[in-house]
């Protein structure tokens, strides 16, 4: 009898969740960044990091319902 094999999705659900973290950790820095400096673009980054692990996280959290 054929081994089952396991769903791909809770590695994908896991690197996206990896993924948020860092995007965040990211974001944090570069919004640390836009403080200390008059420049406008770190701020930019920052926005799009969170977006970004926004979009990650709610990617993983909906694939896991559509199993």
């Amino acid at each position: 009898m054929p081994r089952r094999v396991a769903s791909p999705w809770a590695s994908t659900r896991r690197m996206l969740c990896v993924l948020a973290v860092a995007f965040l950790a990211t974001a944090t820095a570069q919004a640390f960044l836009a403080a200390s400096t008059t420049e406008w673009w770190p701020g930019v980054l920052a926005v799009t990091f969170t977006a970004a692990a926004g979009w990650c996280l709610a990617t993983a959290l909906t694939s896991a319902d559509s199993r």
